[in-house]
């Protein structure tokens, strides 16, 4: 079983969960399970996201799919700060 830790900063909470959450049939999809959407306890503009993936390659081709930088734009994620880890269960 595989997951993805996603971490990234936005401009506004409130702005991000609105577009995150209307994305969820495409995550469905890629078989991209969102198990926990968090921020940070002092500053909610932190994100990290732990997914179930059951196949990299569409959580992959989610990722670098050719909408996704209008969805970024929309959801005012700062670019430069996503950062991904793949971890695994025994």
């Amino acid at each position: 079983m595989s997951y993805v830790l996603v971490s990234y900063t936005v401009r506004d909470y409130a702005r991000w969960r609105a577009v995150f959450d209307a994305d969820t049939v495409e995550q469905r999809h890629a078989e991209v399970f969102i198990r926990h959407a968090l921020h940070d306890d002092k500053n909610e503009t932190r994100i990290t996201l732990i997914a179930h993936v059951k196949d990299r390659r569409k959580a992959i081709e989610l990722s670098c799919r050719k909408e996704l930088p209008k969805l970024i734009e929309k959801a005012g994620l700062l670019r430069d700060t996503i950062r991904y880890k793949w971890l695994c269960e025994q």
